[in-house]
């Protein structure tokens, strides 16, 4: 197995040239695979700004997830503020979203408070008063619970008129909080799980759409092949070549949004799997510089590999044109990237971290490919003259 491994490798033929392209096809699709499984992972651990119940809700509690609340039992509507009422009779609390987030719980007479019923109104998140509504048939009668030095008050006259403590009260404010973090909770783990779906049906989509391409490009040539009076093998090198040539006059742009691409999609992998036990934000910044480090190690062996196989007088020198389409590329690549982000979840707000962090990375990353490209020459020279 390993000598045909090695036969492939050394191969020129059009065939072998197809083979090592399934294979590394094979291999970036995995590798895009576990990117979005350590991601997965890095959401679940940590999300920017996402730290408390308090950031899930001020993020959820809003029209843009109506309808993933609705498939975990609630009914979302909109008429000025935001409601979510729950369908369950276990869960009494309904929510609204307007310059806060207002938590409410009606209860109905029980044995002990007899007749009386009465609705609970706490701001979620804030050192607020606690709002009580009392009703008797048509007897109606409002209630404050102040909140002072670190502890709520007793309102005797609530007491007085409706039966009830006012710990009593407190502990089903309590309670009603509790039950609304829970909510939360469940919905973070759906969103999470969701985005973890698209990110991989995303990748699932651009690799059957190269299968697709593979597929209608090989019956093209085995069509001409057998009309034609030229070996098969022939019509796939005049196919690869017109190929490469298409995309040669975009080669510089090309290989500045391939190195920001790989160096996003390594980055999560390293984070997760190799600097596990660092702590974020460290770990971050830390992971994008080994993935920066990686690509370019690896940019670095095609150029001087492609290099080798070309006369001395024919390789290609970078110039500030050169540069100026790579930049472009990694621009054009980051905003790709982006569309992708806010496509697939919308847990990262727009903001420059995004973008500096990337173009530092991207940028190491091809001065380090100049370096070790250089080191290589220098190297070259020296046995040759050796």
């Amino acid at each position: 197995m390993k000598k045909l491994i090695r036969k492939v490798i050394k191969n020129k033929t059009p065939f072998a040239f197809v083979i090592k392209i399934v294979i590394l096809i094979g291999l970036s699709y995995f590798v895009l695979q576990l990117s979005n499984k350590a991601k997965n992972i890095e959401e679940t651990k940590y999300i920017p700004d996402m730290k408390n119940s308090l950031d899930y809700a001020e993020h959820y509690i809003t029209w843009r997830y109506g309808r993933d609340w609705e498939k975990l039992g609630y009914i979302a509507k909109s008429d000025g503020l935001y409601y979510l009422i729950p369908r369950t009779a276990s869960i009494t609390w309904e929510l609204s979203r307007g310059y806060d987030i207002l938590l409410q719980n009606r209860l109905d007479s029980t044995k002990e408070t007899k007749d009386i019923n009465y609705i609970i109104n706490i701001p979620y998140g804030e050192e607020t008063p606690i709002m009580v509504t009392f009703w008797k048939k048509e007897d109606y009668a409002s209630y404050q619970i102040l909140y002072e030095n670190g502890h709520y008050v007793s309102n005797p006259e609530m007491e007085k008129y409706s039966g009830i403590t006012t710990d009593e009260i407190i502990n089903h404010a309590e309670e009603m909080c509790a039950s609304f973090e829970s909510e939360l909770r469940k919905m973070h783990e759906y969103q999470i799980e969701k985005v973890r779906k698209r990110r991989k049906n995303l990748a699932n989509l651009g690799f059957i759409l190269f299968a697709i391409y593979m597929f209608y490009k090989w019956r093209f040539i085995m069509a001409e092949a057998t009309d034609g009076d030229k070996p098969t093998e022939q019509y796939l090198e005049e196919a690869i070549v017109n190929t490469i040539h298409k995309f040669t006059r975009w080669k510089y742009a090309l290989s500045g949004a391939t190195i920001l691409f790989w160096i996003y999609i390594l980055r999560p992998v390293i984070s997760n799997f190799i600097l596990f036990g660092v702590e974020n934000p460290v770990n971050i910044y830390v992971s994008y510089g080994i993935s920066a480090m990686i690509v370019a190690i690896a940019g670095c062996f095609v150029i001087v590999r492609n290099g080798a196989e070309k006369p001395e007088n024919t390789r290609g020198k970078m110039g500030s044109w050169q540069i100026v389409q790579m930049t472009a590329g990694c621009i054009l690549e980051m905003f790709i990237i982006r569309l992708g982000m806010v496509f697939v979840s919308d847990f990262y707000p727009r903001s420059l971290r995004f973008y500096i962090i990337n173009g530092i990375a991207w940028i190491g990353a091809v001065f380090l490919v100049f370096i070790l490209k250089k080191v290589n020459c220098l190297v070259m020279k020296k046995k040759k003259f050796l």
